[in-house]
């Protein structure tokens, strides 16, 4: 019996049929003389399948590809290559990870077979009830009760997967529990959802950002980032981006109750649309800022080119001699932040104003620790970015709608600003811009870095 939903694959000028069901397994009828209806036994987890004229091919949920069927062309031959594993093994989360190469889409057609592999570089189709997770800690209220008005409240998002994980409210897990206790709770939701790899998981307030490994005199970061290690290593050829919408994590809700209404607003000019952009509703965010006063480093330089690169008319204003105190309608800033010079309340103190459109932008600074929730009492911080008069604004005006952030110091593996704002100048998704940013092109090896705002926002 075939239920509702179930994906089935009726393949062009081809005499037999796969369903995908929805407990993982493929059921096969029609002509058979190639053996293209007789399924693998324990076939199993399957997350997509395509039929050819005479073959079958299906994708499993650790990005393994089976083919079986006719294969006078090849076509059901597998490239040793598909997949990651044959190229990485264990990865310690201290190594340079490779670029995962990951199958992620799946076709097939006449007598060949073609697979779309994994890319940060890419904005995929998103189908909310297998795409998305929300996460929130069992153990906090304001979690649970930001994660319901997100899931609520934000548009084309109601039926998100949503996971509950029992964990310490503490900024700072310990390796033991990570272990034992967190990342299990990931991979039980995983092995229950055996046709969901979610390529996006929202993590809401008072779930821990780092763990607390202890560098012991080497050059390995104390704290790597909690959102690194589940993209890195929580399962196998899983490598899903995350964001955070925890602001206001030190008590409260009212920071993020105010960003997920920013988003609802915005979303009256998307309307029936996923990704919100403000661009596309001509909403006034032209100007970018990017500042390394004083000229030391050229991370403002490199963001400037690529903004330009991406988007030739855009307006960029770039200081190197002396910080930027007045900005409008901004689309993107960077700055050096308390290390280059602005002190740590930059954000709230009026040394920077905004005005104008100017509550649709992505930011980065160079601080180290900015992503800390306990703050380091001197240096900017990230819920400094999205209190309610940041940058001069009114009942949070003038706040970022994402940004990346440092965990932990960031040395020289941080995220490459000019991807980062280029991608978003370009169209991309805050997600999709992000880690993209973190990836680099070397593999993901940013370990301090986090993303804090909605993953499916556009410039």
């Amino acid at each position: 019996m075939i239920a509702v939903g179930h994906q089935v694959e009726f393949p062009p000028n081809g005499q037999h049929c796969l369903v995908l069901q929805s407990n993982g397994y493929v059921t096969a009828w029609g002509c058979t003389n190639s053996g293209q209806t007789t399924v693998p036994a324990g076939l199993s987890n399957v997350i997509a399948i395509a039929a050819g004229a005479a073959h079958s091919v299906a994708m499993k949920n650790d990005g393994t590809i089976v083919a079986w069927g006719d294969n006078s062309y090849d076509q059901s031959v597998v490239p040793t290559n598909s997949s990651s594993s044959a190229l990485s093994n264990s990865i310690n989360i201290f190594e340079i990870t490779p670029t995962p190469i990951v199958p992620k889409l799946l076709a097939a057609g006449g007598n060949h077979t073609a697979i779309g592999l994994f890319s940060p570089l890419v904005q995929y189709p998103v189908d909310v009830s297998k795409d998305l997770l929300l996460i929130y800690n069992t153990n906090s209220l304001d979690s649970s009760n930001v994660c319901q008005y997100y899931l609520t409240h934000r548009p084309m998002v109601s039926n998100a997967n949503v996971l509950g994980i029992g964990c310490t409210t503490a900024d700072i897990i310990s390796p033991s529990d990570y272990t034992n206790a967190f990342v299990p709770q990931f991979q039980s939701w995983l092995a229950a959802n055996p046709t969901k790899r979610p390529q996006y998981l929202v993590l809401f307030q008072n779930i821990p950002s780092r763990v607390s490994y202890y560098e012991g005199g080497g050059q390995l970061p104390e704290f790597p980032g909690v959102q690194y290690q589940l993209n890195a290593t929580c399962a196998t050829n899983w490598h899903p981006f995350l964001t955070g919408i925890d602001m206001n994590g030190r008590g409260g809700t009212n920071d993020c109750i105010a960003y997920i209404n920013k988003l609802v607003n915005m979303a009256s000019n998307n309307p029936g649309q996923l990704f919100i952009s403000a661009s596309k509703s001509n909403c006034g965010n032209t100007n970018w800022y990017f500042d390394d006063t004083p000229a030391q480093y050229s991370f403002g330089y490199d963001a400037m080119i690529a903004v330009s690169n991406a988007s030739p008319t855009s307006k960029i204003i770039y200081a190197w001699t002396n910080h930027i105190a007045l900005a409008t309608n901004v689309a993107g800033y960077f700055s050096g932040g308390y290390d280059r010079g602005l002190g740590g309340g930059f954000a709230t103190n009026l040394s920077i104003i905004f005005v104008g459109n100017s509550g649709w932008y992505v930011m980065s600074t160079v601080d180290s620790y900015n992503g800390e929730r306990s703050g380091d009492g001197f240096q900017s911080d990230f819920y400094s970015w999205f209190d309610s008069n940041a940058f001069g604004g009114n009942d949070h005006s003038n706040t970022p709608v994402g940004a990346i952030i440092h965990v932990d110091e960031p040395s020289f593996n941080t995220e490459s600003r000019a991807v980062f704002f280029g991608d978003w100048a370009g169209g991309k998704s805050l997600s999709a811009s992000a880690w993209d940013a973190l990836y680099n092109g070397n593999g993901l090896n940013h370990y301090e870095c986090a993303v804090v705002g909605d993953p499916f926002v556009k410039h």
